[in-house]
């Protein structure tokens, strides 16, 4: 669990950089400024262009972390910058909205964006989620059958529903990825004291 009241004093640990993907209007960026605390009035919320960054500073396990929310334009034009937004990522939400069903269908060209730069510049695997959105909305088109189908496609183990507009569960989402991103990396320092006192 993260706390987002920092101690006094605390030192920052960690930069993480988390890359919000999907097609616009989906709620990206509400999405975002929901759970860093900036969705002051949703009706402000414009379509992203380029990229939108937020940042939110948080305490993971008694360590200071400064989140870095890198919010993607869904539109085609925007396409050629996805190398410098995906450069340092650290893990990856794809968002849908649960009443448009071709929101989720659109996320296979994000997903194989994201996998061959990922691939292409030799990063490890990052931790994956996948986000549906707009859950204060009665007309859903999206099944769950949908979901499993599009989950069990593309190996992706963790989906959340969440509603941007109304802060519902916003927070779990990031809290999932932090978590599996400091784990990670406890464990490959745990690995390599283990070897070098191993000499």
């Amino acid at each position: 669990m993260m706390n987002t009241v920092l101690p006094q004093n605390s030192k920052q640990d960690n930069i993480l950089k988390v890359a919000v993907l999907g097609l616009g209007s989906v709620g990206k960026t509400t999405i975002s400024k929901s759970f860093s605390g900036e969705l002051d009035d949703p009706n402000q919320i414009s379509m992203t262009k380029g990229v939108d960054i937020t940042v939110k500073r948080i305490v993971h396990q008694g360590r200071t972390i400064t989140l870095q929310i890198w919010d993607f334009a869904g539109q085609k034009q925007f396409r050629f910058m996805i190398d410098v937004f995906l450069r340092g990522v650290k893990g990856v939400m794809y968002v849908y909205d649960i009443t448009d069903i071709e929101t989720l269908a659109y996320l296979n060209e994000f997903v194989d964006l994201t996998r061959n730069y990922l691939a292409n510049h030799f990063y490890p695997k990052v931790p994956e989620v996948l986000v549906g959105n707009k859950l204060d909305l009665e007309d859903a088109e999206v099944s769950i059958e949908d979901i499993h189908d599009f989950m069990k496609n593309y190996g992706i183990k963790k989906h959340f529903l969440v509603s941007g507009l109304l802060s519902g569960n916003v927070s779990e989402p990031f809290e999932y990825i932090v978590d599996k991103i400091m784990n990670k990396e406890q464990s490959l320092a745990d690995e390599l004291v283990s070897k070098y006192q191993s000499f």
